[in-house]
């Protein structure tokens, strides 16, 4: 069942369902779930901190669950994930929307109390631990998921779920200036010096002659 954006109307969110198995994605499909749904109670019982983004954070959040749950339980079912979409131009949205301060690594768990920072110390060892990482990698959807919640929470993510490094720019090579001065299209050797250079040298001369 969806969850609602608006957990201060509809109350908390529903509790995480039993996935109960022997498989290893199904285990971690469930650890998470539990993990994001405990935190989700916590923004909801702290929405005076928060403010004006107690509901894009709540939708993000709660988004991100249900993604999560979606993608490693079709994992778990023996689906083959989804090949990574070529980037296209991001689609218009409508309304206005409240940014994120999302280059601050960790926004979220420093606005919240110290319990933010154990659900995001939960999240870190779960990630941390052997064979998880490597279970979320497994699917580009979860990994692109994932990123996000995490850079606000401020967990490092393993070196497998990281971005890959963006190969360096090549240096930008300026074309060749066109010829558009006179002076410039005749030679060196047959160019005129210029006046001031011919008073300096007049100058100079003038004054090696008194010295000596």
């Amino acid at each position: 069942m969806p969850i609602s954006p608006t957990p201060l109307l509809n109350g908390p969110p529903t509790a995480p369902p039993d996935l109960a198995g022997p498989h290893p994605v199904a285990e971690v499909a469930r650890c998470l779930d539990a993990i994001l749904f405990s935190f989700l109670a916590l923004v909801a019982a702290r929405f005076v901190l928060l403010g004006p983004l107690m509901t894009p954070v709540w939708t993000r959040v709660s988004r991100t669950r249900q993604r999560l749950f979606r993608l490693l339980t079709r994992i778990a079912a023996g689906h083959r994930p989804r090949a990574p979409r070529t980037p296209g131009p991001a689609p218009r949205r409508s309304g206005v929307s409240v940014p994120f301060p999302n280059r601050r690594h960790g926004w979220l768990a420093i606005m919240l109390d110290h319990n933010a920072r154990n659900y995001a110390s939960q999240l870190n060892h779960l990630l941390n631990t052997p064979g998880v990482a490597e279970i979320i990698a497994a699917s580009p959807g979860a990994m692109r998921t994932l990123r996000p919640l995490c850079r606000m929470l401020g967990v490092d993510l393993p070196v497998v779920l990281r971005r890959p490094a963006r190969p360096p720019a090549p240096p930008r090579q300026r074309p060749p200036r066109p010829i558009t001065s006179r002076l410039a299209a005749i030679p060196p050797s047959d160019r005129p010096i210029p006046r001031n250079i011919l008073a300096a040298a007049r100058y100079w001369r003038r004054r090696t002659r008194r010295t000596a």
